[in-house]
């Protein structure tokens, strides 16, 4: 896997872009399956900010958050959800 990842030379997009390439990835730990994920890091992000207003890192750090999840999009080589997502790796053991 770090061969295939570990060079940085598969894309490049902005964050907004891969914000947005999100909404075609579904986490099936996401209790919240209704709603895209570009929703999910736009609420986090916001939330953040509301309760932490002076830490502008911290609301960036909220919007990103989830942006790994990339790797499952099958342009990214469409990894399977037990590889990517913590929640659902730690609920199978």
């Amino acid at each position: 896997m770090r061969e295939g990842y570990g060079k940085l030379d598969n894309v490049e997009m902005s964050i907004w872009e891969c914000c947005e390439l999100l909404n075609d990835v579904l986490d099936e730990s996401d209790p919240d399956l209704d709603e895209p994920q570009i929703e999910h890091l736009l609420q986090t992000a916001e939330a953040i900010r509301r309760d932490y207003p002076n830490e502008d890192w911290l609301h960036f750090t909220g919007l990103i958050h989830d942006l790994g999840k990339v790797i499952l999009h099958p342009s990214f080589g469409e990894l399977p959800q037990w590889a990517v997502v913590v929640d659902t790796c730690c609920a199978q053991n």
